[in-house]
């Protein structure tokens, strides 16, 4: 297990999806669930909710996307 895959499992996030092209990290919550979603051939990730709507982010959260990012290659 990676540094940030450790990291996002602190913050209760497990890996729903992680392939070729997706890596999907979802955390469970009270009403609906939180997705952080890597896309590796476009090197994007996006954050929201199960919803599809947008939400914001920890600071912890951010830092874990950063050690991902790091990890992947794409900085």
């Amino acid at each position: 297990m990676s540094k940030a895959d450790k990291m996002f499992e602190e913050l209760g996030y497990e890996i729903i999806v992680n392939d070729n092209e997706t890596l999907n990290y979802e955390k469970t919550g009270l009403y609906v669930d939180k997705e952080i979603v890597f896309e590796k051939l476009d090197k994007e990730f996006s954050v929201g909710f199960s919803t599809g709507e947008n939400c914001h982010i920890t600071m912890q959260e951010l830092q874990a996307i950063n050690e991902k990012v790091k990890e992947l290659g794409w900085i």
